[in-house]
């Protein structure tokens, strides 16, 4: 089942990643990122849609197939804002 993110906000150059499971290939999430660099968080704002009800709060973010963790929530220090910080090899990323 899709979730819609009720906090997301559309961003201008970005491109879209769908970020899945590392054990299973479960697709969890598609995202806006904005740059070359390698993916370590996920700001909530910026999630479009997934398997996961992103407007629940959730402590951690698990796959909803096979119950792994992959990533972590946090707010970040510089521009106090929510996100997850994903854990390195237990995610695999795709360009959309």
């Amino acid at each position: 089942m899709k979730y819609k993110n009720p906090n997301m906000k559309k961003i201008r150059g970005a491109h879209t990643l769908l970020v899945s499971c590392g054990y299973c290939k479960y697709p969890i999430a598609k995202y806006q990122k904005v740059g070359n660099s390698g993916l370590i968080k996920m700001y909530n704002e910026r999630i479009i849609e997934g398997n996961i009800d992103f407007s629940k709060y959730h402590g951690a973010l698990f796959c909803p197939n096979c119950k792994e963790q992959i990533a972590t929530r946090y707010i970040t220090k510089r521009d106090k804002k929510e996100a997850y910080r994903l854990h390195h090899g237990k995610f695999n990323k795709k360009k959309i």
